[in-house]
């Protein structure tokens, strides 16, 4: 698409990504002049059978976001169709995916691992009160602005209650932050979520994915079989009160698991709180033996 061009009633400035089905332009909103990413689905190309699950998918992650309003969501402004395209305008983000920085730091400190997931959740507490399940919760599509602020995006393949399109026994999603339960081709409610959550976390504070494998049945098989370590055994200093909380999180029963997204955030804030009253009073004791 050319310069000049509009999609709907946003004019295109430039292309800034490309998938397998889809582009996405920055364009801008004539109506306020900030700038706006429009992600277009060209599904023409493909048989019948992937374009319609396409179209679906495009569909869903419109509905799914149009529904939430929340800091750490992405806005959605407008779902729309011209000529043969469907498009999403939405919010235009500048910052980069947490799979770059992860790659680029090899690991978080605590602090700002905490800071990362703790707006995770908080997002997906506000999407499962609204009856949305993400279901494909991973670092790409967590999207890291200035300051760490948090934007999760890509509702494609969301669970949405009550809509006609919920599809049950299907397995969708990444393997290496899919749920014991999707990887069954089980149905898949928030704490799947919240299961990819702790994920992310492992991965933030160890520099490694949990479950980890050469390949996607090795992953699934660690995934279903294999109990991670626990991190403070990993990387000297992590406090060992997050091992309890990472260990629920990645419960493979998901009754073991926290049932909210909430709970989560609040048990990791204890953790925390707990290893930094300890460091605390240690300090404060070697002061006192001086």
């Amino acid at each position: 698409m050319s310069l000049g061009k509009r999609i709907g009633r946003y004019p295109v400035i430039r292309e800034i990504g490309q998938g397998a089905v889809g582009t996405v332009y920055e364009g801008f909103d004539p109506a306020t002049g900030s700038k706006v990413a429009i992600k277009v689905l060209r599904a023409e190309h493909l048989p019948d059978h992937r374009a319609d699950s396409a179209a679906s998918r495009f569909e869903r992650e419109a509905q799914a976001t149009r529904r939430l309003h929340h800091p750490n969501i992405v806005a959605v402004h407008e779902y729309g169709e011209q000529g043969r395209i469907k498009f999403i305008a939405m919010e235009y983000l500048h910052g980069q995916e947490l799979r770059t920085l992860m790659r680029q730091r090899g690991r978080f400190g605590l602090d700002d691992a905490v800071t990362v997931t703790l707006q995770v959740l908080d997002a997906l507490g506000h999407s499962h009160r609204h009856g949305v399940v993400h279901r494909d919760i991973k670092p790409t599509n967590v999207m890291v602005l200035e300051g760490l602020h948090v934007k999760v995006m890509d509702f494609g393949i969301a669970r949405i209650e009550s809509a006609a399109f919920t599809q049950m026994g299907t397995l969708l999603g990444t393997p290496a932050y899919m749920s014991p339960e999707q990887l069954r081709g089980l149905p898949a409610d928030g704490r799947a979520d919240l299961w990819a959550a702790g994920v992310m976390l492992h991965e933030m504070l160890v520099g490694r994915n949990p479950f980890a494998g050469a390949t996607a049945l090795e992953i699934t098989r660690n995934a279903l079989m294999t109990e991670p370590a626990a991190v403070s055994a990993l990387v000297p200093g992590l406090p060992a009160s997050l091992d309890a909380v990472l260990a629920r999180a990645l419960a493979k029963e998901r009754d073991q698991r926290f049932g909210e997204a909430a709970e989560f955030a609040a048990e990791l804030v204890k953790a925390v709180a707990v290893a930094a009253d300890a460091v605390d009073l240690e300090l404060a004791s070697a002061a006192m033996a001086v």
